[in-house]
Formats: C-alpha cells, sequence, structure tokens
C-alpha cells in the first residue's frame, strides 16, 4: 500500500490545476531542470551555426544577446507563473480567453513542442548511428535510433517533473565534464588558429541574435510550466537565471570552440574526430534526453489544454503528443529545422510579449488581478496577428515582442482586459 501511494506520488497526474503549497520545489533544483534544458546539442548546435556564419567573437555576442532576451522573457512570466501556480496553458487564457488560448494558443503550443520533440530524436537518432558507425563499425539505421531513443525519453516524461529532476541530477555533471574534455581535446588535436581565421560573413549580429533567440523562443514563452512549482518570485529569479544564462552561454561558447577548432559543423562528428567516439555517444543522449523529455512533457499540457481533457489525463496526452513526434523524426523533420524555427520566433515572440504587458502592466503584477476570459479576448489575438505581421515585414522575428506589446496596450484601451478587474482572482 505504502509503495503503491509511493508510486503515485512519482507519477504525476495535476495538469492544469494550481500547484500546491507541498508540492513546491526548492529553486536550485528547477534551476537544475532549466540546466538540462539548455545544456543540450540543439545549444551545441547554436554555436556551431553562428560560427560558420560570422567571426568567433560575434558569434558569442550574438549567442549571448540571444540569452539575454531569452532571460528577460523568462523571468516576468516565470514569476507570473510562480504567483498564480499554473502552467502557461492556463496563463493565456487571460491574454487571449478560454477559447481563443484552447483553439488558437494552446494549439500552436502543441504543435510545436511535439515538434521540437521530434527535432531532437531526429538529432539524436542520427548522431548516434554516426557515432556507432566510427567507433564500432555497426551501422544502424537513424529511423530505429530515432524511435528506440524516442521512446526512451518519453518515458521520462510521463512520470512527470520528479522524474525530470532525478535525470537531470545525473546528466548535468556529466555532461559538462564530458563537454570540457571534447573542447580540451579538440584544442590538443587541431590547436587554436582556426579560431583567428579570416571568414566571410553570411550573417549579421542582429541576424545572429534572432537565431539564438529563435533556440529558445518556446522554451521562454512556456517557462511557467517550470516554474509553477516555484514557492516565489525572488526564487523563481535565482532560478531562472542561474538555470538558463550559465548553461546557455557555456554550451554556446563550447559548441562555437569545438566546431571551429576541428573545422567541423557536425557536433558528433567532431566528438568522433577528437577521440570521444563512446563519451560523444554518452554526452549526446544525456543531452538531448534532458531536453527533449521536458519537450514532451509540456507538449501533454498543452494537448490537455487544447482538447479540454481531465487533468489526469496528463500521462496519456503526454504519451500521445510523444508518439507522434517519435513518427515526425521517423518522417526527417529535422530537415525542416530552420522554417520551423523561423515560424517559432514570429509567432511566440509576439505570445511573449503580449503576456508580459498583459499581466505586469494592465493586471499591475498582482495575482489577484488575473481572471481567465470566457471566449475570446480579442485585444490579445489582434495584436498577435499585427506583432507577427510588423515583425515578418521588417524581417526581424524577435521585435514581435515589441510590436505585440505596444499593439495590445492600445487595442486594450477599447477592449479592456479582466485583468483590470480587482475582485478576485484564480
Amino acid at each position: 500500500m505504502v509503495e503503491e501511494k509511493k508510486k503515485e506520488k512519482q507519477m504525476e497526474d495535476f495538469a492544469l490545476e494550481k500547484v500546491k503549497t507541498e508540492d513546491r520545489k526548492s529553486w536550485i533544483s528547477l534551476a537544475a531542470v532549466q540546466t538540462g534544458i539548455f545544456i543540450c546539442v540543439p545549444s551545441l548546435l547554436l554555436g556551431a551555426l553562428l560560427t560558420e556564419a560570422m567571426p568567433v567573437s560575434h558569434a558569442i555576442l550574438a549567442g549571448v544577446l540571444g540569452y539575454c532576451l531569452t532571460i528577460f522573457i523568462s523571468l516576468f512570466l516565470g514569476m507570473q507563473g510562480a504567483d498564480l501556480g499554473v502552467p502557461s496553458a492556463v496563463i493565456i487564457c487571460s491574454t487571449f480567453g478560454e477559447k481563443g488560448s484552447r483553439i488558437i494558443i494552446s494549439l500552436l503550443l502543441s504543435v510545436s513542442m511535439i515538434g521540437w520533440f521530434g527535432i531532437n530524436c531526429n538529432v539524436c537518432g542520427e548522431a548516434f548511428s554516426n557515432l556507432m558507425g566510427i567507433a564500432t563499425g555497426i551501422h544502424i539505421s537513424a529511423v530505429v535510433s530515432s524511435i528506440i531513443w524516442g521512446i526512451i525519453m518519453l518515458l521520462s516524461a510521463i512520470f512527470g517533473m520528479n522524474a525530470l529532476k532525478k535525470l537531470d541530477a545525473i546528466a548535468i555533471p556529466c555532461l559538462v565534464i564530458i563537454m570540457v574534455l571534447g573542447a580540451v581535446m579538440a584544442y590538443k588535436n587541431f590547436g587554436a588558429s582556426r579560431l583567428y581565421a579570416d571568414i566571410i560573413p553570411t550573417m549579421n549580429i542582429v541576424q545572429g541574435t534572432g537565431l539564438s533567440f529563435s533556440f529558445t523562443a518556446l522554451a521562454a514563452v512556456t517557462c511557467s510550466d517550470i516554474t509553477r512549482f516555484q514557492r516565489g518570485r525572488k526564487d523563481t529569479i535565482k532560478s531562472t537565471f542561474w538555470g538558463i544564462f550559465p548553461a546557455g552561454v557555456f554550451t554556446l561558447i563550447l559548441g562555437i570552440l569545438m566546431t571551429k577548432m576541428a573545422d567541423d559543423y557536425d557536433i558528433s562528428s567532431v566528438l568522433a574526430t577528437v577521440g570521444l567516439p563512446f563519451l560523444g555517444i554518452l554526452v549526446l543522449i544525456l543531452a538531448t534526453w534532458t531536453t527533449n523529455a521536458l519537450n514532451a512533457y509540456s507538449a501533454g499540457l498543452d494537448v490537455v489544454m487544447t482538447f479540454n481533457l481531465p487533468d489526469n489525463k496528463r500521462r496519456l496526452a503526454t504519451l500521445v503528443a510523444g508518439i507522434v513526434g517519435i513518427v515526425l523524426a521517423a518522417c526527417g523533420i529535422l530537415r525542416h529545422i530552420e522554417t520551423f524555427l523561423s515560424l517559432l520566433s514570429y509567432v511566440f515572440s509576439a505570445t511573449g510579449g503580449i503576456m508580459l504587458v498583459d499581466y505586469w502592466i494592465v493586471g499591475k503584477g498582482k495575482p489577484e488581478s488575473w481572471h481567465k476570459v470566457p471566449g475570446f479576448n480579442w485585444a490579445g489575438i489582434i495584436a498577435m496577428v499585427i506583432g507577427i505581421a510588423v515583425a515578418a515585414i521588417i524581417g526581424i522575428d524577435y521585435t514581435g515582442l515589441l510590436w505585440g506589446a505596444i499593439v495590445y496596450l492600445i487595442v486594450e484601451r477599447f477592449i479592456p482586459s479582466q485583468s483590470r478587474n480587482l475582485n478576485g482572482g484564480i
């Protein structure tokens, strides 16, 4: 009986309900979860893509600016999540209305998270097959590898936040050691001369900042899926900054250094080239696993919201979302990553800006001012459409954050948000 209760506690069921005080967690444990998101293969890939298109110093600057923008959004939306104790799928019920959030935003979030899950399965599967071939001569189909590792990652997400915390506690120290070792060996094998080689830039810092932010835009907007477990705003600030910035910049720089010194922009190939094929396999799996399990977890929350499912169906929703992501991985979604990232950045930059001003300016940052809006909040929907359109016309995706916020503050004057009502709240 005790074992059953313990298992039930481990298998997190609640999805959209407010997290109780006794279920809140320390800022250090949740900082570790966020660190696990940013110490990942896509973060290494970001470093590789930036240094392929611009000098090393510019690549580092663009990457850091992108992470600063991510932290800015995550801090404020994260504190809102801690105030209210609910995930992003519920928070947007004020910004876009209950029907608007379910039919439009939660559906977009679900599709995006499922897409990211599929991309990470693809990255892991292809690199695992590549490294196994180099290290052992055994050829494994990338499709088969993507499916197998996708299933393993999905199982972690089904168990919930407690399982993700335990996974990160094991994975993060291993990742840090192996990635530093990889950079040191790349230096020993190839030296640092290539770091100073001339390059014809194909991307400027503004574009590089946009690319950096596009990798993390969705994580910023959905950060309350994690911070709803925080005990307060101070803990949220600490866990968000220390969870994102050091991990993101550290992995970015390692990705830049390794790929630049080895003159190879395939991370798995670099690890094999410097003599770390088996450790490369380990770092690849752990780095993808810690990030991708959370993608599936958040996708499950958004599926619950989209289809108006009971809270105790979170595990089933996560399972279905993960299976769809695995199918996408098997179909080669990685080949469309640039289009996918561009879409995410335009949509969720505007969405994040609107969410910020609705709670912190219109609602003055007071939890009691926050309300679910029945039906559609047309001010939010109009602002999102215009914010995306203006950013697309300008051609700088992350400016949607500013345009969405400005338009919302103007339109909201004519269609007042219920966040102005101070009677009640959740």
